[in-house]
């Protein structure tokens, strides 16, 4: 509690550093309580369910000027399983964003504390949703981006994460990675550049350890076409070097070359909202390799009435191991049709229902039904000059 308390501290005195002109300060608070049953927590042939609660206490601070912003959101998540007692848990969670603009140039600081639990995000790591185990993640981001002309703008970014886990089913692991782009406007409805970014992932078990650098090249590009239609993504190469090193000091090395997208289309009308994208990208894993994910994703809403929408989310990816000697494929489905009922300005419920399903081979595929009922309170918030 004492290291949360030194981090609010902290980030609080960072907001407050930026903020020399006088300025309207806005603090807002939500909790946003959610129930929901699921017929097969583990995602596991042998299935159990329960009953699910989430509530999750957050209080945001802001505050914006002419050309800066700053953020501060900091708060609990708290799980509670009626069936399953084991899995309950309360983590902690803390952020803060800033930007500061002149007339030609841009700077962005992103920085972040939280405990989860991993099975959160097993469909996108490891694939398992059994192992109960607590992740430490913190996180930072600055950037910078400058115009260089009326028509051409570069930028950098850089990241550093650090991931600890509770168990010593995971292996602890740091990322770093450095982007650079160039982009040029050619007419009013189209741009395109070309971004190269180098990231290293460093990962240390209890048996052994890993580092991956990774290199990527890649165009990119968005394009309007249409007051309803817009396309943007970008298309590259990237190369993987690994090197592997066992308890025993054996180190074996490889190198995996392959290529990386990611494209998306975004129609917008009056009621209706639909994102389409497809992807193929590497993402470092909780157990020291480096997986490569491919995958297609739609997401779309519609106004039904003032008070009524109607949204529906579906995705399905494929992951397999970067390295040359992993053939092991796994394939996850997420299917989830939701309602929302506004039914008050700041308050509404929303109805929704989940269904998973994951491929293993040489597994039996496991699926699981959900329903979850959220009710969501916007509150207005206090405001304050300076």
């Amino acid at each position: 509690m004492k290291l949360n308390q030194k981090l609010i501290a902290l980030f609080v005195s960072s907001l407050l550093s930026f903020s020399v002109p006088a300025a309207e300060w806005v603090l807002t608070a939500d909790v946003n309580p959610s129930v929901e049953y699921n017929d097969n927590v583990f995602m596991s042939e042998d299935e159990q369910s329960s009953v699910h609660y989430v509530i999750s206490p957050t209080v945001s601070i802001s505050h914006a000027l002419d050309n800066m912003a700053s953020s501060l959101d900091f708060g609990y998540k708290i799980d509670r399983y009626i069936s399953l007692s084991d899995l309950d848990t309360e983590n902690p969670f803390i952020q803060f964003r800033t930007n500061f603009q002149t007339e030609r140039s841009a700077w962005g600081l992103d920085t972040s504390y939280t405990e989860d639990s991993t099975r959160t995000d097993a469909a996108d790591d490891t694939g398992d949703f059994t192992t109960q185990s607590i992740v430490t993640t913190k996180y930072i981001s600055p950037s910078y981006s400058h115009q260089l002309t009326e028509r051409d703008s570069i930028s950098i970014s850089a990241s550093y994460s650090e991931r600890q886990y509770s168990t010593t089913d995971y292996s602890d692991n740091e990322t770093k990675s450095l982007t650079t782009a160039w982009q040029h406007q050619y007419t009013e409805r189209w741009n395109g550049g070309v971004s190269v970014s180098v990231s290293n992932y460093k990962s240390a078990g209890i048996n052994d350890s890993s580092e991956n650098d990774n290199y990527n090249l890649s165009l990119t590009s968005a394009y309007e076409l249409s007051e309803l239609w817009n396309l943007s993504g970008q298309i590259g190469v990237r190369q993987l070097k690994s090197e592997q090193l066992d308890r025993f000091g054996n180190t074996e090395k490889n190198t995996n070359s392959g290529s990386s997208f990611n494209l998306t289309a975004n129609k917008r009308t009056e009621l209706d909202s639909l994102t389409i994208g497809i992807s193929r990208s590497l993402s470092p894993s909780s157990t020291g390799e480096v997986n490569e994910q491919q995958g297609i994703n739609l997401n779309w809403s519609r106004e039904l009435s003032e008070t009524l929408t109607a949204s529906l989310s579906t995705r399905y990816q494929e992951t397999t191991s970067a390295s040359d000697d992993g053939d092991e494929k796994r394939e996850n489905i997420n299917f989830s049709p939701s309602i929302r009922w506004q039914f008050e300005r700041n308050l509404g419920l929303n109805f929704s229902y989940n269904y998973r399903q994951q491929k293993r081979a040489d597994e039996e595929d496991v699926d699981s039904n959900a329903v979850m009922l959220t009710l969501n309170y916007d509150w207005d918030g206090l405001r304050a000059s300076r």
